[in-house]
This record gives structure tokens, C-alpha cells and sequence, in this order.
């Protein structure tokens, strides 16, 4: 209004300028003159009034949908689902897995394309198809058939009755939890053809939650430490059913510790074959170690398999320990203490490695 004032101001100094330039006009002239200065003042007037009220109306609307649709915006909810048809080459010792599944994702009401923008956070998609896209009434569904490598550390302590959870973690690479979210579909299953030999495979559910990434990817003068995401997590547990795995593992292990046992039948003047029996069973023993360590990633923990081993090795030097002593009661003309100590010994060094091994298939000793 300041304005409108300042420039009615103006144009009254203007008609006072003119009328006192030309004091020879007629009277009706310059009344003439004066109205029409008059009329160009008001429409003016009339004119910057309006441009202003129409900017600062314009400005408060501009306003006050700003802030509703900040008030108004949510995170687009996506709905996902997955169809295991494959899992392979399950390796805990190069920590990977191949599976093979069809994915989808359902919204509502968006342009976006999270099946052409998500990712596998623990793997890689070594192959996937092109997207089948449909739109159902307000939704829109996307399938795509992936195959991928999925990347996780094993726990072997216990191996070879080791159990295991594949977990496959999907996120979305350009939307962050504020503008995505992804809920769990109810309709994920595994086929009924998927098999891993030496387990039993289970799919223990599909749960959603954010996941935050201690870093601001080198954004300067961001204010956020961390970067949420929405991640969902598909767990598949492998779970072992039998003591097989056990067996065909270690019979070469008991195989030999029985070949140790049976050297001390022998009398003790057989003393060449008595340790001759020993050495072959520490060399089978030892070729089982390798065996062993050739199966499993590199660890600090004493795995199931090589207390099993370790226990094998300790009873075979027992015998030769005791065939040492035998030897010696032998040379000295007690030939009966040495028959005694034989058989005695065999029985004890007997039940002592099964109660060993009892305590190592039922007690984890890395967990205590």
C-alpha cells in the first residue's frame, strides 16, 4: 500500500507541475486535462494493487501446498514374495551358495519399479530375466526369475552335523526406508523340488526390517551418519537328519584306533608288529586330518571333526605307550605283568575313547 500511496504522490506533483507550465490554457482544457490525469492515476493504481495481491496470495498457496504434501508424504509400501525352485552347491568351506527362485513385487499407485532397482545385499544376480509387468486394478505386480550367488559365513564347529541358515537379503539400490518400504508377502514358499544332499531344507519365513549403513557415501555437509534402507531377509534352514555324515567321514579314523587296540593281543616279544600296527593307524589317522581340513573354511574354532580326530590320535599313541611298557616288563622276565598290562589297558583305552567321543558329540566345547 506504501507503494500505491508514493506513486499517487507522483502523479498529483505531475498535474501541479503541468497546470503551472501552461497558465494559458482555457479553463475547460485544463479541467479536461486534470480528469484525465485523474482517470490514468486510479487505473493505475488500480493495476499495481491487484499484481500485488495476486503474488502474495499466489505465494501463500504455493505455501500452503508445500507443506501438505510434506504433511501428506508416505513411503511407498511394496509388497514381496519369493518361489525357491533351486538351491546348489551349498560350500561352507568357500562360504556361497546358488539359488535359484522367482521374485515379485506388488504397489499401488506409484511409477516406480523397485523389480528393476533391487539387489541381493549378501550376493550377486548372476543372471535374471526380463520383468513380466502387469497392472490389476489399482496395483501394479512385477515377476522376474533370478539366479544368484549368495554370499554368507558357515558356522562348522559342529561340522560334520552342522546346521545352517541361508539367509538371502534384498534391499532396494536407489530408495532409501523413506521412500520405500517393503512388506512380506504371505505366498513365499519353497518348491517341493528343492533338495541339498546331506540336509533338510525348510523355509523359516520372511521378515522386513531397516538396515542402517554407518556412512554418508561421501556426501559433504550431510546430516545424517547413517543411511536406512528396507531390507528384507528370506532365512532357509539346512538342518542335518542322521548321523551318516558322522560315519562316511570318520571310519578310516575308527578303523584305525581299532587296528591300534588290536596291537596290544600281540605279545609283547612281537614287538616289530605290535608298533608296526601303531604307525599304519597313525598314518590313516593323519590322512583323515587332511581329508578333514580340505572340507573346511579357516578357522580358529576345534571343529566337531577334528576333536573326533584328535581323540582317534591320542588313543593310538596310548597303545603305543602301553606297548612300550608291555616291552620293557617283557624284557625284564615279567611276562605276566606284560600279558596283564595288555589286557587290562585294551579295555580301559576301549571305553575311554567311546565316553570321549559320547562327550564330543553332545557337548559344544567352543561355546563353553
Amino acid at each position: 500500500m506504501s507503494s500505491c500511496f508514493r506513486y499517487l504522490a507522483s502523479v498529483q506533483h505531475i498535474d501541479i507541475y503541468f497546470l503551472r507550465l501552461r497558465p494559458t490554457f482555457l479553463r475547460g482544457q485544463l479541467i479536461s486535462k486534470k480528469a484525465n490525469f485523474a482517470m490514468l492515476k486510479y487505473l493505475s493504481s488500480a493495476i499495481v494493487a491487484v499484481f500485488l495481491a495476486i503474488m502474495a496470495s499466489g505465494t501463500t498457496m504455493a505455501q500452503t501446498d508445500t507443506s501438505s504434501i510434506s504433511e501428506s508424504s508416505e513411503p511407498l509400501q511394496v509388497a514381496f514374495g519369493a518361489y525357491v525352485l533351486r538351491i546348489s552347491h551349498v560350500s561352507p568351506k568357500e562360504g556361497s551358495a546358488d539359488v535359484d527362485m522367482w521374485v515379485w513385487f506388488r504397489w499401488k499407485n506409484s511409477d516406480l519399479r523397485p523389480d528393476l532397482t533391487f539387489e541381493i545385499a549378501n550376493g550377486v544376480i548372476t543372471s535374471r530375466s526380463e520383468s513380466d509387468f502387469y497392472s490389476v486394478e489399482d496395483y501394479k505386480v512385477a515377476s522376474v526369475r533370478v539366479q544368484a550367488e549368495i554370499f554368507q559365513d558357515f558356522d562348522v564347529n559342529r561340522y560334520p552335523l552342522d546346521n545352517h541358515t541361508i539367509q538371502i537379503k534384498i534391499e532396494d539400490a536407489m530408495m532409501p526406508n523413506d521412500g520405500l518400504v517393503f512388506t512380506a508377502d504371505e505366498d513365499s514358499a519353497l518348491d517341493q523340488g528343492v533338495n541339498v544332499a546331506g540336509w533338510a531344507v525348510a523355509l523359516q519365513g520372511v521378515t522386513v526390517a531397516p538396515y542402517v549403513y554407518q556412512t554418508d557415501y561421501g556426501l559433504l555437509g550431510s546430516d545424517t551418519a547413517g543411511s536406512p534402507y528396507s531390507r528384507i531377509d528370506m532365512s532357509i534352514s539346512l538342518d542335518r537328519q542322521s548321523y551318516g555324515p558322522l560315519f562316511k567321514s570318520y571310519w578310516i579314523s575308527g578303523l584305525a584306533v581299532i587296528l591300534a587296540l588290536m596291537s596290544l593281543l600281540l605279545s609283547a616279544t612281537e614287538s616289530s608288529a605290535r608298533f608296526g600296527m601303531a604307525l599304519g593307524a597313525i598314518f590313516a589317522a593323519s590322512a583323515n586330518a587332511i581329508n578333514i581340513y580340505s572340507q573346511l573354511p579357516p578357522t580358529t574354532a576345534i571343529t566337531l571333526a577334528e576333536q573326533v580326530n584328535l581323540i582317534a590320535v591320542g588313543i593310538i599313541f596310548s597303545c603305543v605307550f602301553v606297548s612300550l611298557f608291555s616291552t620293557r616288563l617283557m624284557n625284564t622276565g615279567r611276562p605276566s605283568s606284560s600279558q596283564r598290562l595288555d589286557r587290562v589297558a585294551m579295555g580301559i583305552i576301549g571305553v575311554v575313547y567311546i565316553a570321549l567321543n559320547f562327550v564330543a558329540l553332545s557337548v559344544d566345547i567352543n561355546a563353553l
